[in-house]
């Protein structure tokens, strides 16, 4: 089997059996609770949509996936890992795709909405992901006060239109009071920190979902040409 068809970030519906598999296959669990907390996270209703994280192997029949609550425990949110067979998703949704889910009045966050303007005049598209994208999907309280919004960008133009929305993304920070957590695709596959990338230093880090790569910031520029591979 070759590479599996979604990304990070991505919200993954499962069918019963692949809830149950999920609750059997734990890996990790943020802070420690009971079975019944765990059960309530994976199985509860409405049902939460697992995310995908990043993989242990880049073939196979499961993919590794992470749960997050809207609840907090001694200050903590809790968050499960776990696994599931890829066959056991029943449906998904990008980032991208999650801005849109606005049937239930849920795309309510100013912030979100000017983002999305700024997008639409200068090239870059907006999707989110993390507590808003939660939140907008379940309608339930995954944001408080203190959130940061976290939104993930494509932006295929040149870099004056990127400098100019990363500009916008600054000042909507001070006109609404709120941290944005930006990343920028690269190569349709990586995830970038906008504010790394304008920010100090030759390199920027990205993400993938089987490898972490170091960046060269003048070639993500010139032609998105990867300088070193193989990172951990």
């Amino acid at each position: 089997m070759g590479m599996i068809p979604y990304k990070r970030h991505d919200l993954l519906w499962l069918s019963d059996k692949g809830r149950d598999y999920a609750f059997r296959n734990i890996k990790s669990c943020i802070p420690h609770v009971s079975e019944k907390e765990i059960r309530d996270l994976i199985m509860g209703k409405p049902q939460i949509p697992a995310i995908v994280r990043r993989q242990e192997t880049a073939a196979g029949n499961t993919l590794c996936i992470g749960y997050s609550s809207p609840f907090f425990i001694d200050g903590v949110r809790l968050r499960i890992g776990s696994k599931v067979p890829l066959d056991s998703v029943i449906n998904h949704k990008t980032p991208f795709d999650t801005v849109n889910c606005n049937e239930k009045n849920l795309l309510c966050f100013k912030t979100l909405e000017a983002l999305l303007e700024a997008g639409g005049k200068y090239n870059v598209q907006v999707g989110c992901f993390g507590a808003a994208a939660l939140q907008i999907i379940t309608g339930l309280e995954y944001l408080r006060k203190e959130s940061d919004l976290d939104i993930y960008l494509r932006h295929s133009g040149g870099r004056e239109e990127l400098e100019g929305f990363f500009a916008k993304l600054i000042s909507f920070e001070k006109q609404f009071g709120v941290i944005i957590d930006a990343e920028i695709e690269y190569q349709g596959q990586y995830g970038v920190k906008l504010k790394e990338l304008f920010g100090p230093g030759k390199t920027v880090l990205g993400k993938g979902l089987y490898d972490v790569l170091l960046l060269d910031k003048a070639v993500f520029f010139e032609n998105h040409t990867i300088t070193k591979q193989g990172l951990s």
